[in-house]
């Protein structure tokens, strides 16, 4: 829920948000209410995690807080505290510059409370609290206690707190299968995914690229109309692969006949909203065939609008048109390969290129069921 005051606040937040958070879909859960205008909003999600090949999932907690008070706010001190059957734990450092920590920063995690130690938190700035989390037995309707932050503004310690969230995770506790079954069953369709080795999960980056924060469970979003998007996500910057895919109602009149149009179509797959934009100077387009389809095949590069963060990568895009379901897909596949942060390391094609030839595997493996 959005309270009155705080709409075009929270608006302009999570538009922020966007810009400063990699992996966090619409409107956030519920904003922080203590007082008349609230300072804080609160977008908390569980993104569901797959352990390599294992019949066994988890989550990764992504708890974001923005300043919405309109004044900075220094000696911030959040803390989440998480139920009992569900065990926190603390990321490592090559996650933790996803979310570019200021100097300063600092965490700690004792039982099942974190605790996190920010030196300030600048005007519609905003953070998050990221642990990976698992869980025993298979509980449904959990109640997550709030985020509280303390913190010190105008001279004055202030605290506040945001809304508990209850979910039910119960189709995830009792699931019992792989990433690829979770995608047969959900979403329809088969993705040879090479998890041998690695962990793969769902990701914020389907609501990044619509400018959006990721908030609640996240996983396969479908609705009634035919629509459904998900994205991928696996590895750590050096490594980082990512698959996003949008299906919805095709029409015939407008699905792409033509170079400019394809390009048009992937250009406005990203928002100006989002935290990242795509190379429009460096942008070619061709025919290929996929699977039964002919798909149109765009590559360019995306870029990180997040100055020393993630700095840019490959990018490409697969169109077509499913005449038997009559729906229209769209899959952009992604990679980092030269690492993170302030100093970042010098571009390395081969490893993209090794990156995105796996990622092309999974695309040409795809069967709809």
């Amino acid at each position: 829920m959005r309270s009155s005051t705080g709409g075009r606040a929270a608006g302009r937040a999570a538009r922020l948000a966007a810009l400063g958070l990699l992996c966090l879909t619409a409107a956030p859960a519920a904003l922080a209410r203590q007082e008349a205008t609230p300072s804080l909003t609160f977008y908390p999600a569980l993104h569901l995690k797959f352990v390599d090949a294992q019949a066994r999932n988890y989550f990764r907690v992504q708890s974001g807080v923005v300043n919405v008070s309109g004044a900075p706010m220094t000696e911030l001190v959040l803390v989440q505290r998480f139920p009992d059957g569900f065990t926190p734990r603390l990321v490592g450092p090559e996650e933790q510059v996803f979310f570019k920590r200021p100097e300063g920063f600092s965490e700690s995690l004792e039982g099942n409370v974190y605790t996190m130690r920010l030196p300030e938190l600048r005007i519609a700035e905003a953070t998050a609290l990221v642990l990976e989390l698992s869980y025993q037995g298979r509980p449904a309707a959990v109640t997550f206690p709030a985020v509280e932050v303390e913190y010190l503004q105008g001279g004055e310690r202030r605290k506040e707190k945001g809304p508990d969230q209850t979910w039910d995770l119960s189709k995830y506790t009792k699931y019992s299968g792989t990433l690829r079954e979770f995608i047969k069953r959900y979403a329809g369709m088969d993705l040879r995914i090479p998890n041998e080795q690695l962990s793969w999960g769902f990701s914020g980056l389907a609501a990044r690229a619509a400018g959006k924060v990721a908030t609640g469970p996240v996983e396969i979003d479908a609705d009634g109309t035919g629509r459904m998007r998900f994205s991928l996500q696996a590895g750590t910057p050096g490594e980082l692969r990512q698959l996003m895919l949008i299906k919805r109602p095709s029409n015939p009149a407008r699905d792409p006949k033509a170079n400019d149009e394809v390009r048009r179509l992937v250009m406005d797959m990203v928002q100006s909203t989002a935290d990242f934009t795509l190379d429009a100077d460096d942008f070619s387009v061709r025919k290929q065939k996929l699977g039964r389809w002919n798909a149109w095949v765009a590559e360019t590069r995306w870029r990180d609008r997040v100055k020393d963060r993630l700095g840019e990568g490959p990018s490409r895009w697969y169109v077509f048109t499913d005449e038997k379901q009559g729906s229209q897909y769209v899959i952009n596949i992604s990679a980092q390969g030269r690492g993170a942060g302030a100093a970042l390391e010098s571009p390395n094609p081969e490893r993209e290129k090794e990156l995105m030839a796996e990622l092309e595997g999974i695309v040409a493996s795809i069967r709809l069921l």
